[in-house]
C-alpha cells in the first residue's frame, strides 16, 4: 500500500514524460534521499521506471507509445548511438536497418554514404535513405500504420531471399534478464527473419530503455553480437552485459567511446 507522500509522488510523475529528482524534492518539500527511497519503492512495484537523475511512468506491456511520443524521447542519446553505429559500417556492406526512432537517426547518417546497400522494412527510413546516396531496398508486405513498417508473410519472404553483413536491430526494452523486447508481434516476426539472415546483429538501444519490458521477446542478449548504447547506462550494469555480449558505449559529442 502506498503512503500519502508516495501517492503524491506518483501523481507528479504521471504529469510529465520524465521528471527529475530535484523537481520532485522541490515540489514535495522533502530531501532527495527521501525521494530516492520512495522512487525505489515505486519501481519495485513496477509502477515507475527509474532513469538517470529522475523517473518516468512505465507503459503497460501491450501499449505502444505513438511515434511522435517516442521520437521526442532521448533524442541526443539516439544520435550518439546512431553515429557510433554508422562509424562501424564499412563501404560495400549490405546493411539491414530495423524500424524505429533510433534507426531513423541512423538512416539520416547512412543517407550520406555511397557504396552501401541498405534493406529496410521502415517506410520512414526508406524515404530518408532514398534521398541520399546508398542503394535502397524496401521489403514488401502489409503496412503497419503505428510504426509505418512493412510486416507479414511477404515481408518475411523477401527478407529471406537475401543475406546481410549487419542487421542494426532496435527494441522497445532490454535487460539482462528479459533480453530485447518489442511491442508488435508482427514487427518481431520480421526482426527474427533479419536476425537469421545476417552475419552480425548489432542492437542499437538507448539507456533509458534498460529494465523496460514490452509484450514480445525478440532475442536474448547473448544472441546479439554487439550492443551499442549511450553513456547514461548505469556503470554497475556493464559487467553483467559484458559477460553475455560485446558492449559499446556511444560517446557524447566530443568524447571517445568504449568497446568491451
Amino acid at each position: 500500500m502506498l503512503i500519502k507522500r508516495q501517492r503524491e509522488l506518483l501523481e507528479l510523475i504521471q504529469s510529465e514524460p520524465v521528471i527529475a529528482i530535484q523537481d520532485l524534492t522541490d515540489r514535495l518539500g522533502v530531501s532527495s534521499a527521501t525521494v530516492r527511497r520512495d522512487l525505489s519503492a515505486l519501481s519495485a512495484q513496477g509502477l515507475i521506471q527509474r532513469v538517470r537523475g529522475g523517473a518516468m511512468m512505465v507503459d503497460p506491456l501491450g501499449v505502444e507509445p505513438t511515434w511522435i511520443e517516442r521520437g521526442r524521447r532521448e533524442v541526443a542519446r539516439k544520435r550518439q548511438i546512431a553515429q557510433a553505429a554508422c562509424d562501424m559500417i564499412e563501404d560495400g556492406q549490405v546493411v539491414a536497418l530495423d524500424v524505429g526512432t533510433t534507426t531513423l537517426e541512423i538512416a539520416k547518417l547512412l543517407a550520406r554514404r555511397s557504396n552501401l546497400t541498405v534493406f529496410t522494412a521502415s517506410l520512414m527510413a526508406a524515404e530518408v535513405l532514398a534521398r541520399g546516396r546508398p542503394t535502397v531496398f524496401l521489403v514488401g508486405g502489409r503496412v503497419r500504420i503505428q510504426e509505418m513498417s512493412l510486416i507479414g508473410p511477404l515481408a518475411r519472404e523477401v527478407v529471406g531471399h537475401f543475406h546481410y553483413d549487419v542487421f542494426l536491430l532496435g527494441a522497445a526494452g532490454w535487460s539482462v534478464e528479459q533480453g530485447l523486447t518489442d511491442f508488435s508481434m508482427d514487427d518481431v516476426d520480421v526482426k527474427h527473419a533479419l536476425i537469421e539472415a545476417s552475419k552480425q546483429v548489432v542492437a542499437v538501444v538507448d539507456s533509458s530503455k534498460y529494465g523496460m519490458t514490452s509484450l514480445t521477446a525478440i532475442t536474448a542478449i547473448d544472441d546479439v553480437d554487439l550492443i551499442i548504447t549511450d553513456d547514461g547506462l548505469d556503470p554497475t550494469l556493464r559487467p553483467q552485459i559484458e559477460e553475455l555480449t560485446r558492449l559499446q558505449i556511444a560517446p557524447a559529442q566530443g568524447a571517445e567511446g568504449r568497446l568491451a
